[in-house]
């Protein structure tokens, strides 16, 4: 009897182990990936201001250099940018909202809202069946475990649909962690496919404000930021009522049983 509890008391402590060890590996990944990020930016930035500087000011200032430079190069310039944005919802800790602007800033309000959506959809599909076939630790890659946990409103699938469309729609909600949590629900590609699609306003709001900027339009451009960033405070709040309310069912249930 003493010998097999010292064995199960050894498997416990095994695994603890392994837990803690992967744990640890996530971690020192996530750190890494993001300090990466931070310092290749940072350096990429101070390169850019020590070769090119007032050039590079001028050129992106004016948005009419831009968007000639743009239509000297059709093809490749929006296949670089359709990658950098495809890289972005990949990576998730990287801010998609300046893309969405330069986007609208290079290409015009609707083709730039039509190359975001293109590569949102191409690496939300992407990661949906990544996640599906992988699980969990695909997405412990990029946020902590705890902030997964965090997350409760998808616990029962009754409403999942239709409260990921919704959330997905409203402006100010976590787009990026949801997006590596729809692999993990009951959820089908092709209702998936269909979610996606409700992230087009918040884009096309992005865009427009781009598009204004570069049409030197800046009173309306801040008009329309200003009121894209009530409604997207509005669904932080609305975020967050709704997971608190379904972290207290979940206490309930718990209680219950």
């Amino acid at each position: 009897m003493t010998a097999k509890r010292t064995k199960a008391t050894g498997d416990l402590n095994l695994r603890a182990a392994k837990e803690l060890y992967a744990s640890r590996r996530r971690l020192i990944f996530q750190r890494s990936l993001a300090i990466g990020i931070f310092s290749f930016t940072i350096i990429g930035f101070i390169l850019i201001s020590i070769i090119w500087g007032e050039t590079m000011i001028d050129f992106f200032t004016d948005s009419m250099k831009v968007r000639a430079m743009v239509a000297r190069n059709p093809v490749a310039s929006r296949l670089i940018f359709f990658f950098a944005n495809f890289f972005q919802v990949v990576v998730a800790i990287i801010p998609g909202e300046p893309f969405e602007l330069a986007a609208g800033y290079a290409f015009g309000a609707i083709e730039g809202a039509l190359i975001c959506m293109a590569a949102i959809y191409a690496a939300s599909i992407l990661i949906f069946l990544i996640v599906k076939r992988f699980g969990r630790p695909v997405i412990e890659l990029f946020f902590e475990p705890e902030r997964i946990d965090e997350v409760k409103l998808f616990r029962k699938p009754g409403k999942l649909n239709a409260l990921m469309f919704i959330l997905m729609f409203i402006p100010g909600t976590p787009k990026d962690i949801l997006t590596y949590l729809a692999g993990l629900t009951p959820m089908k590609l092709s209702i998936w496919l269909i979610v996606v699609s409700a992230r087009l306003p918040s884009v096309v709001t992005s865009t427009v404000s781009g598009g204004l900027v570069g049409s030197g339009d800046y009173l309306f451009a801040l008009t329309v930021f200003g009121v894209t960033a009530v409604v997207a405070l509005l669904g932080v709040l609305l975020y967050r009522w709704l997971n608190r309310r379904a972290e207290r069912k979940e206490d309930v249930d718990v209680i219950a049983d």
